[in-house]
């Protein structure tokens, strides 16, 4: 693998103070060849004026226009909130879908997560759609998530299923004054009227014994015969240690899943991207024993094996040593590294020509930027 050219999608040094910390990265390619890139922008990672920014370039990446973006907009209703994420995608050309997820902040003085029951200001999935390639967009349609509290839909889009259903990956946790333990879980929603309704929900994956977390699931599908594949970062509570990344295949409906498994790959939310045949590469941080920084690692049994040999490293952190990147954590002190951590959410698609685009956010403990880099395989 080598990096073929790289960039910046929206720089955070140059960035008016509301915009100068970036994360939570998403890129899609559209019908046109344009890629649409995302993240979550705001002076602080959690601050209540968090919103989305949306670029499009028509140059594989050379040049970008921010398209859109939400900023004091984060109102659902009357109810003062923030955008988490806003992941968009074309399912048929000219008309664009895009996923959010809402937070609620009502109550300005408390932080995102309880630092005692580690539960979630309350949250909200909701849709829009856009018909002139992201400049303006419909009304939020919320998604009835119940009876799930707490859910995410983790920078996932909509996907569409071989019979024509829509399904939104989500993941599950526990509501900000809860104090019982979280039981955290990876489902599908289904519609059949186009996003409607969601009355269906498909379990992905959740330890019967609540023994693992599976986190952020990231997901692709095989170019024939569209069988899922999932990759999962993996938490082990008893133990405050992350494990390897977890990977869980699903039929083509995606009604049945099997049960997760190691992969042997070191690191956090990890996106797998189909390359063709059985090749799946995967795309992932790495905040271990190795150098510090967003690695590629690439299979030829669609996820079975890795050739540890050939991993690449696609970006390598100048930052040093990352919060949380060694040793046993508590569950507070996990999500308090998140929100420091310097680098992350790598995502990725396929272009026409075989190289892979990804994107991810980058910076320091004050400023990060929205970073690209296209790679060839």
């Amino acid at each position: 693998m080598r990096i073929i050219n790289s960039g910046i999608i929206h720089d955070g040094n140059t960035a008016p103070i509301h915009q100068r910390s970036c994360a939570r990265t998403t890129i899609a390619l559209l019908h046109d060849g344009s890629l649409m890139a995302t993240c979550r922008l705001d002076e602080k990672r959690d601050t209540l004026g968090g919103h989305h920014g949306l670029f499009v370039s028509a140059d594989l990446g050379a040049t970008w226009e921010m398209r859109s973006h939400s900023y004091q907009r984060g109102a659902f209703g009357e109810i003062p909130g923030e955008i988490l994420s806003f992941t968009p995608v074309e399912h048929e050309p000219g008309v664009i879908i895009g996923s959010g997820l809402w937070i609620d902040r009502s109550r300005p003085q408390l932080p995102m997560t309880n630092p005692q029951t580690q539960g979630f200001l309350s949250m909200r999935i909701f849709h829009t759609t856009s018909t002139d390639s992201g400049r303006s967009w419909e009304s939020w349609r919320e998604m009835d998530t119940s009876p799930h509290l707490a859910a995410s839909c983790a920078t996932q889009a909509t996907y569409l299923l071989p019979d024509g259903e829509l399904a939104q990956p989500y993941e599950k946790w526990k509501e900000y004054d809860d104090p019982t333990p979280g039981v955290p879980g990876s489902w599908f929603r289904l519609s059949k009227d186009g996003g409607a309704s969601w009355p269906e929900f498909i379990p992905v994956a959740q330890h019967p014994e609540n023994e693992l977390f599976y986190w952020d699931l990231r997901l692709a599908r095989h170019p024939a015969g569209g069988r899922w594949v999932a990759m999962f970062w993996t938490h082990e509570p008893a133990s405050g240690r992350d494990l390897d990344i977890h990977i869980s295949w699903g039929e083509p409906d995606a009604r049945s899943w099997t049960t997760p498994v190691g992969t042997g790959l070191s690191g956090q939310h990890c996106q797998p991207i189909a390359l063709g045949g059985d090749t799946l590469l995967a795309v992932y941080p790495h905040r271990g024993e190795r150098l510090p920084g967003i690695y590629a690692s690439i299979s030829d049994d669609f996820g079975k094996s890795w050739d540890r040999e050939t991993d690449f490293i696609v970006y390598e952190s100048p930052a040093g040593r990352e919060p949380g990147g060694h040793g046993p954590r508590s569950q507070k002190e996990k999500f308090d590294d998140m929100g420091a951590w310097r680098f992350g959410h790598p995502r990725g698609v396929l272009l026409p020509d075989g190289t892979v685009f990804v994107v991810f956010y980058a910076g320091d403990d004050d400023i990060k930027s929205a970073h690209w880099a296209r790679i060839e395989i």
